[in-house]
C-alpha cells in the first residue's frame, strides 16, 4: 500500500521555516521563543526551543506529525496577558502625568501585546502551537501545509481504488471574542490595582486629599494667626495649579514630607513656588525647602511670603465683611523669589512710634523697627529664650552696613551677614551701602510657634523691598 501510494505522490522536497517570537512577559520572566520547521514528504518536525531573558536558550523540544494526521489548521491572534497588563497600566500613567516616557513604554507593550500563533490539530484532539511576530510568514505556512497534506490525501485516496476522496485540509483564522475580553478586563483589574497601590505609598491621587500628612499641613495654621494654611495658600485671587502631595526623601523612609506648589499670579506676573515641609505631627511642621521659578530661596522668604498673604487674605474679608465699596488698590506682596513689588507709600523719615500700630498677629513694614542711612545707629531689643540681645544696626567702618548682635550676659557680639551683592536688583550697592532711598527695617518673629523668635531684615525704598531671616 505504501509503495503504492509513494509511486503516484511526488516526494516533496524539504522545506524550512522558521518562526521567531519575539518576546513576552510569561511568569514575570522576558521570554523569545524560536521554532524551525521542516515540512518533509510524509510528515512536520517541529523544533521550539525557548530563550530565557531573550538571551539563554534552553532544551529543544521536537515534535513530529505525519502530515495525514493533521485534522486542523488555523492562525489566531496572541494577547501576552502581562504585556497587556503593562500597556493598560502605561496607558493611564500617560494620561494622568501627560508625560513622554509612559507615552514610549505604552508604545513598547502594546507593539509586544498582540501576535501571532500558528495551531496544528491532530485526529487525536493534540495541538501544537507555533508563537510568531509575523502573521504573513504564519499564512504562507499553513497554506504551504494544507497543500502538502491535500496532495498526500489525494494519493492515499487514489491507491485505495476509487475510495471516498477525505475533505481537502483548509486553514482557518481563529476568534474567541470571549476569550479576548476577558484577558482586557482581567487586565485592566490588575493594572488599576497596581496603579493604586503604588499611587497610595507615594501619597494618594491628585490633591492629597486622601493622605493624612497633606491633611495635618493644609488644616494647620499659619503661624502667629488662627488661619488655615489651605485658606491662605488655596486663595484663589492669587494662586491657581494648587498641588499637595506627600513626596519622599531618597534613602529615607522615616520622616514625613509634603509639597506645595502652585503658581502666584499678581498685576500680570506670575512665578511658580515650591515648598516642602517636614511634617512632625498634626499642626507641627516646618518648611525645610522652597524655591520661585526654580531657584532655590532661604526659608525665612518663604515665612515673610506667607505672613504677607496672610495679611493679604485678613484684609481682604475684613473689607467684605464692612461691605467697603472703596476700590483700594492691594498691597503688593514679597514673593520667595524676592520679585520687586510695590508697597503701600509710607514716609522715609517717619519713625515706628509715628506710625499706626499693626493689628494683632499682623506681619508688615508697619510694625518694624526702621534705621535710615546716615542715621545713627539704632538699637533693637530682643529675647531669646530667656537672653537679652541687642541689635545694633548702623553704618559700617570704612563701607557697608552694620548688623551686631550683643549678648548682655555673655558681653560679646557677632554680625549678621545679609546678602550685600549687588547684582539682580539688590539693594545694596558695589560697596556694600543702602543704594540712595532704601532703609533698612528689623523685627523678631516667631515663625515655628515655638517661644524662639528668629530676627527679620528687611530692605525697602517705599517701592519694593527685600528680606532676609
Amino acid at each position: 500500500m505504501s509503495n503504492s501510494i509513494s509511486d503516484q505522490h511526488k516526494p516533496v522536497n524539504p522545506q524550512s521555516f522558521s518562526f521567531e517570537w519575539n518576546g513576552g512577559f510569561s511568569y514575570l520572566t522576558y521570554l523569545k521563543v524560536k521554532t524551525d520547521v521542516t515540512l518533509s514528504d510524509q510528515r512536520l518536525v517541529i523544533n521550539t526551543k525557548n530563550h530565557v531573558l531573550g538571551a539563554f536558550p534552553g532544551r529543544q523540544k521536537t515534535t513530529e506529525i505525519a502530515l495525514a494526521n493533521i485534522k486542523s489548521l488555523s492562525v489566531a491572534a496572541k494577547i501576552d496577558w502581562f504585556d497587556l497588563v503593562f500597556s493598560i497600566l502605561f496607558v493611564v500613567v500617560t494620561f494622568i502625568s501627560m508625560s513622554f516616557w509612559p507615552l514610549l513604554l505604552t508604545a513598547f507593550f502594546a507593539w509586544r501585546t498582540f501576535n501571532t500563533c500558528i495551531c496544528i490539530t491532530d485526529r487525536n484532539g493534540s495541538k501544537v502551537r507555533i508563537p510568531t511576530g509575523s502573521k504573513t510568514a504564519a499564512n504562507s505556512f499553513v497554506q504551504k501545509v494544507a497543500q502538502a497534506a491535500n496532495q498526500y490525501a489525494e494519493a492515499a485516496t487514489a491507491a485505495k481504488n476509487g475510495a471516498p476522496l477525505a475533505a481537502p485540509l483548509v486553514p482557518t483564522t481563529e476568534s474567541n471574542k470571549k476569550k479576548t475580553i476577558i484577558l482586557f478586563a482581567s487586565a485592566a483589574v490588575v493594572a488599576l490595582a497596581i496603579l493604586a497601590v503604588a499611587a497610595q505609598s507615594r501619597g494618594g491621587f491628585g490633591d492629597g486629599t486622601d493622605n493624612k500628612y497633606v491633611k495635618w499641613v493644609k488644616e494647620g495654621t499659619v503661624p502667629g494667626t488662627n488661619l488655615k494654611m489651605s485658606q491662605v495658600l488655596e486663595n484663589k485671587a492669587y494662586f491657581s495649579n494648587v498641588e499637595w502631595k506627600e513626596v519622599r526623601e531618597e534613602g529615607n523612609d522615616l520622616d514625613k514630607f509634603v509639597m506645595y506648589q502652585a503658581t502666584f499670579s499678581d498685576q500680570g506676573v506670575k512665578v511658580a513656588i515650591r515648598t516642602v515641609f517636614q511634617v512632625f505631627g498634626e499642626n507641627h511642621f516646618e518648611a525645610v525647602e522652597t524655591s520661585a521659578d526654580g531657584e532655590i530661596l532661604h526659608t525665612s522668604d518663604w515665612y515673610a511670603f506667607l505672613a504677607d498673604m496672610a495679611d493679604r487674605y485678613k484684609s481682604a474679608n475684613t473689607a467684605s465683611s464692612k461691605e467697603t465699596t472703596q476700590n483700594e488698590k492691594p498691597e503688593q506682596v514679597n514673593t520667595p523669589a524676592a520679585q520687586a513689588t510695590t508697597i503701600p507709600s509710607e514716609s522715609p523719615a517717619a519713625k515706628p512710634s509715628d506710625e499706626a500700630a499693626p493689628k494683632s498677629g499682623e506681619v508688615n513694614l508697619k510694625s518694624f523697627v526702621k534705621w535710615s542711612p546716615p542715621e545713627p545707629d539704632t538699637t533693637v531689643p530682643l529675647n531669646f529664650d530667656g537672653e537679652k540681645v541687642s541689635l545694633q544696626v548702623g553704618l559700617d567702618s570704612p563701607n557697608g552696613v552694620k548688623v551686631l548682635a550683643l549678648s548682655e550676659s555673655l558681653e560679646q557680639g557677632w554680625n549678621l551677614q545679609l546678602d550685600t551683592d549687588a547684582g539682580g536688583g539688590s539693594p545694596f550697592d558695589d560697596f556694600g551701602d543702602l543704594k540712595e532711598g532704601f532703609s533698612l527695617y528689623i523685627k523678631d518673629y516667631d515663625f515655628g510657634n515655638d517661644s524662639v523668635p528668629e530676627v527679620v531684615v528687611a530692605a525697602s525704598d517705599v517701592r519694593v523691598k527685600f528680606a532676609w531671616g
